[in-house]
Order: structure tokens, then C-alpha cells, then sequence
């Protein structure tokens, strides 16, 4: 009984088998006609897992987040972790982005990179199985790199490795130093630059991953200027400080300056008062070396200027990991030049030495402020008072309007509010003597020291005009008064 069941049983289903086929061949005639054979036995169906956002097989990145030095050739690492995918014969595409380049007289170093905790790349399941068990002797090898890319070696198709790559930052812009009173911002966009990677893997090379990494580079010093001390012959002592901007050790071995037009060395030949080199900078901190200058009594035209600003060179070293950062440059490590080639680092730094004013024609006083204080959102007058000390001559002045003077005044718009104009004329008598009285209303915005408002003359050299009394470099400006309000309910 149990095998004529089992008989009707398999004759039910062939007969549903065939009468499946039949209503498929009268539903696509069309296909039919197409095929000599067609097998159509049932419809396609739709996938039951669709993976919304795949894993990546591989991931890029790079080595060093610190900055590298300019102008020299640096390494730049990049990272390659492969995540339970081989990468045997994968290629990589390497493009500079503006202002950097490959320097191409230099291989490309790949070595295997050791992961460790503090890594913050792939996870602990991502990574790929060889590389908890890469044994201590580290495999590299030099790869050359061919039309803008390279072919990984067999040993690193398993394992993470890590790409050492030659480069150079170029900038023509000439490092500028600043006053200590009014130091400038370093605006890091600037040493900014682009690598775009492209790995193609996986058989036939079916597999890309595309990624840019960013790399910053900049000066090894950022350098600032005071006058520390004025002797009685006329001499002025000239401190200028040195800030490390990247992580490793500066060995300044020596410093001089080329001073510009209106200014002479004193007893040195422009090298600075104390020799005290070498000198080590270490990361991050400041040092300092002292110059002796002296004013120069003739001051040539402005056509006959040969040197309108002074320029501070330092001969140093560099002391540094390239996994940390800055480092030795890639062609004064050459081991195969002579010592007698190779070229010493350099670092210029323009430097404005502004002269004091001897014999100035109109002199800005600022007038004392309210002696109630500053309070943020009320309302206040600053007045400057402008004295005619001498009458000015034609080639002391850019621009004369007979009696006309032209003030601008220069606040900051996040700490200050100005009400009414920044800018324009005041009449003043050309007779010695004479003066006037120059008043803005502004609102301070924030609580705290802030740099007042200052009052220029831009039609009138800065030469010819003196602060007496000077304006404060902060001010205390104090926060708001407090204010409480209550709603009464209405009956």
C-alpha cells in the first residue's frame, strides 16, 4: 500500500511538472521562437538578502598625521591593510596633487607594517589573519615606481604593509616673519596637499579602491622679532626667537641676517652677539639668538633701494623619525654622496625692521576713555588727537590735499561694532601747532582683554608720524549687566 502511494504520488507531481512547462511555452512564444531549446522551466526569482552598504576588501591610509618639511624631499607612508582579501599582484596608482611631486630619482620603500594598539584603523575581526602572526623580522623590498604606479611584491599579498613614498612640497612663498607685539597666524591650508591612491586588486583586477590622503607640510621654524634693549651710542639689540614647528629635534648650527637698507651691523659682520653654537631645538619649544644693529644716518630714496626687507638665514640640521614626522630630507641622507657634496639645509625668513621715527610732522595721541570702564553692548567715544608737529614737505607725503587730513580706523568686527564711518577727511591747518580731534562711536561685543580700535593715517608715511601718547594694546572690556524679567498673569 505504501508503494502505490508513493507511486500516485511522483504521478501527481510529474504531472504538475508538465503542466507547468506547457502554460510556460504559450506564455513566451516569443522566447520560443528565439531558441532552438528552450528548458524554461520556471520564473526567476528575486534574492532574499540584498547587502545595503558591502565592506570594504582593503583600506588606505596614512602613516604620519604630523607635519613634513617643505621644499625637501620627505617621505609620505601609506598604509595598506588588506581585510581577509589577498591582494597578489595588485596594483597601485599614485597621483600628486598641485604643488607636490614624486621625486622619481628615489625608489619606493615597502615594508611590513607591525599593527598595534593604538592603531585606529580596522577592527580586530577586519584585519587579516596573517598579520597576528607576523613574525619579528620585518620583510621591505624597493619598488620602482613606472608610469604613476607599482606592483606589490608576493610577501605583502596577506599581509599589512606600509608604502614609503619620495616626495617634495614646493611653495615659492617666502617665510615671514612677525613682531612679537602683533604675531601672525599660521594658516595651515596653506601647506596642504593631496595624494590620490588607486588600488586595483582581486582577479583580473576586477576590485578598486579609490581613496585621497592629505598631508601637511611646513616651515621648521616660525620666527619672531623685538627689539630687547636701545644703548646710548644708538645701538639697538635685536632679539630674534625661533618656534619649532614639527616634531623632532632642529640643531641650529649657525645664523646671520642681511640687513635691509636704513639699518648697519653693528660690531659683528651680521652673525649674532654670542656664539653658542650648535643649539638644539627641541619639539615645540623656543629658543632665541641676539643680533647688534645699528641705524644707518643716510637712508637712500625709495628707487635706490636694493634690500627693502631683512632676511634672517639659519644653517641647521634635523633630527627625526620619518613614522613621527619631519625628518632628514631624502637627498641629505644619501649615504652615497661625499660628505664634501652635500648641501647644507638652509631656512630664510624676511624680517621688516621698521625705523624709528627721529623727526616725525604729525604726531596721534590717544585720549584716555571713560572712567566708568567698558561694558559689553554699551555704548562708548574714542578720540584720537592729531597734532601737527612740522609742516610736511613733498617727498614726505604720498598724497596732498592741502589742509585735508585722511584717517581710517581698523578694529575687529567680532570684537567691535562701528558706529558711523571708518574712513575720512578732518581739516587741519597746515600752521605748526595745530590739531583736531578725532571721534568714533563703537559698541564693544565680547567681555575679556580685546585690541581697541587704532586710528591710520594711510596717505601720510609711517616715517613722519609718531604715537604720543600711544594707544594700550588691550583693553578690559567687562561683561554685560544682569537683567531679570517675571510675567505678572492677568486676572
Amino acid at each position: 500500500m505504501k508503494i502505490i502511494n508513493k507511486i500516485v504520488r511522483l504521478a501527481l507531481n510529474v504531472l504538475k511538472f508538465v503542466s507547468t512547462c506547457i502554460s510556460n511555452i504559450f506564455e513566451f512564444p516569443a522566447r520560443i521562437a528565439n531558441h532552438h531549446l528552450c528548458l524554461f522551466f520556471e520564473k526567476p526569482t528575486r534574492p532574499i538578502l540584498k547587502v545595503a552598504k558591502p565592506r570594504a576588501l582593503v583600506d588606505l591610509s596614512a602613516a604620519v598625521s604630523s607635519a613634513l618639511l617643505i621644499n625637501e624631499a620627505q617621505w609620505i607612508g601609506v598604509i595598506v591593510r588588506p581585510i581577509n582579501y589577498s591582494l597578489k599582484g595588485a596594483i597601485l596608482h599614485i597621483d600628486t596633487g598641485p604643488g607636490l611631486k614624486i621625486e622619481d630619482s628615489y625608489g619606493i620603500e615597502m615594508e611590513s607594517y607591525m599593527e598595534t594598539d593604538c592603531d585606529a584603523g580596522a577592527t580586530k575581526a577586519e584585519v587579516s589573519v596573517e598579520d597576528s602572526h607576523v613574525s619579528p623580522k620585518r620583510d621591505s623590498e624597493v619598488l620602482n615606481l613606472c608610469e604613476g604606479k607599482i606592483v606589490f611584491s608576493e610577501w605583502a599579498s596577506n599581509v599589512s604593509s606600509i608604502l614609503w613614498v619620495p616626495v617634495r612640497a614646493l611653495s615659492e612663498k617666502l617665510a615671514r616673519g612677525s613682531s612679537s607685539v602683533t604675531p601672525l597666524k599660521q594658516d595651515i591650508l596653506e601647506g596642504m596637499r593631496t595624494v590620490a591612491l588607486k588600488l586595483e586588486f582581486g582577479v583580473h583586477h576586477n576590485q578598486i579602491f579609490e581613496r585621497t590622503i592629505a598631508a601637511h607640510f611646513t616651515d621648521p621654524f616660525d620666527v619672531t622679532t623685538r627689539v630687547a634693549n636701545k644703548c646710548n651710542d644708538g645701538t639697538l639689540v635685536l632679539q630674534v626667537m625661533l618656534h619649532s614647528l614639527v616634531k623632532a629635534n632642529l640643531i641650529v648650527l649657525d645664523a646671520w641676517l642681511d640687513l635691509q637698507d636704513g639699518f648697519v651691523h653693528g660690531k659683528s659682520d651680521g652673525r649674532p652677539t654670542s656664539t653658542f653654537f650648535p643649539l638644539v631645538v627641541s619639539p615645540g619649544s623656543r629658543a632665541a639668538v641676539v643680533f647688534s644693529i645699528s641705524i644707518e644716518k643716510t637712508m637712500p630714496s625709495g628707487k635706490d633701494l636694493q634690500l627693502p626687507e631683512s632676511i634672517l638665514n639659519i644653517k641647521y640640521e634635523i633630527h627625526g623619525d620619518r613614522s613621527a614626522g619631519a625628518h632628514n630630507p631624502v637627498d641629505a641622507a644619501d649615504h652615497s654622496v661625499a660628505d664634501a657634496e652635500r648641501r647644507d639645509l638652509v631656512f630664510k625668513s624676511a624680517i621688516v625692521l621698521q625705523r624709528p621715527v627721529l623727526d616725525p610732522c604729525l604726531t596721534v595721541g590717544f585720549l584716555p576713555l571713560p572712567s566708568d570702564g567698558l561694558r559689553v553692548g554699551k555704548l562708548i567715544t574714542m578720540q584720537w588727537r592729531v597734532e601737527r608737529l612740522k609742516e610736511l614737505k613733498g617727498s614726505e607725503s604720498v598724497e596732498k590735499q592741502h589742509d585735508e587730513v585722511l584717517y581710517e580706523v581698523n578694529a575687529n568686527s567680532e570684537n567691535w561694532m562701528i558706529a558711523g564711518r571708518k574712513r575720512g577727511y578732518v581739516s587741519l591747518s597746515e600752521e605748526q601747532g595745530s590739531r583736531v580731534v578725532i571721534s568714533i562711536l563703537c559698541v564693544p561685543l565680547v567681555a575679556g582683554y580685546v585690541r581697541p580700535p587704532q586710528l591710520g593715517l594711510p596717505n601720510v608715511e609711517e616715517a613722519n608720524v609718531s604715537s604720543n601718547p600711544p594707544g594700550p594694546h588691550l583693553v578690559c572690556v567687562l561683561p554685560p549687566l544682569l537683567s531679570s524679567s517675571y510675567c505678572v498673569p492677568v486676572k
